[in-house]
């Protein structure tokens, strides 16, 4: 065997060793549409942040991305299974004081944006904008403030089965005004190219963070992923990804 085969064969098995040795870390998302959701080509977010955590932990972890259903999630979180879940918050886990969990900072801000078309155009500031107006929902949400307006008749509530339907609703003018995730929003309005129709509304329903959910069965992850958020914000391609989604880091 020539020089140049064996240290070809010393790297491989060396590169073989260091494979074996990493422990492999599932990062689960319930999110099954874009800009959470996973794509086939692994351009997205969720596999971006895998690549980038995986590439700059020394070889002491592999992270893998992975989707799986929110009842699905529930579940192995109650077997204690290892793993993380990602652009999650803990009041949606049961676990508002962060204790059940471990909790990474904030990674982005979510906001529900209160959405309507450019010819009819709703100035939202609060639920009370709505009153008289159709709105669309998806139907087992709840909408703090605007229920209490449909329950007394003031807001007309049209329920739909997710938010692209009810997306589409908005643009057939069968619905006055919705409320969607603004990650949601800026996916659905460069499918259907109608960018230039839609009016969002300067103040959200809602705004709140997205962390990582980490078992306590994992120590050093969160200190970890904490040091590598640091790190990403001065990512251009990471907030190349983040800006074409529509999504903050932080309050604009």
């Amino acid at each position: 065997m020539n020089i140049k085969k064996y240290l070809a064969a010393v790297f491989l098995a060396l590169l073989s060793w260091i494979t074996l040795a990493a422990e492999e870390i599932s990062i689960w998302t319930y999110y099954e549409s874009p800009p959470f959701g996973i794509n086939n080509d692994g351009s997205d977010i969720t596999n971006f942040l895998a690549n980038h955590l995986t590439n700059n932990n020394s070889g002491k972890w592999i992270f893998s991305a992975k989707y799986l259903p929110r009842t699905r999630l529930n579940k192995y979180l109650e077997e204690n299974q290892k793993g993380i879940a990602i652009w999650a918050n803990p009041i949606w886990f049961g676990d508002k004081n962060e204790s059940r969990y471990n909790w990474t900072n904030s990674v982005v801000l979510g906001r529900n944006e209160i959405v309507s078309l450019k010819e009819n155009a709703v100035p939202y500031q609060e639920p009370s904008s709505l009153i008289g107006k159709k709105f669309g929902g998806v139907r087992g949400h709840r909408y703090i403030g605007i229920d209490d307006l449909v329950k007394s008749g003031k807001i007309n509530r049209k329920d739909s089965a997710s938010f692209e339907k009810n997306f589409l609703k908005l643009l057939s003018q069968r619905v006055d005004v919705i409320l969607i995730p603004r990650g949601e929003l800026f996916h659905l309005m460069n499918k259907n190219q109608v960018k230039d129709k839609i009016y969002i509304a300067n103040t959200p329903h809602q705004v709140y963070e997205r962390k990582i959910l980490v078992t306590k069965n994992l120590p050093g992850i969160r200190d970890f992923i904490n040091s590598q958020l640091e790190t990403l914000k001065n990512n251009n391609d990471w907030n190349t990804l983040l800006k074409n989604a529509g999504i903050y880091q932080e309050n604009p």
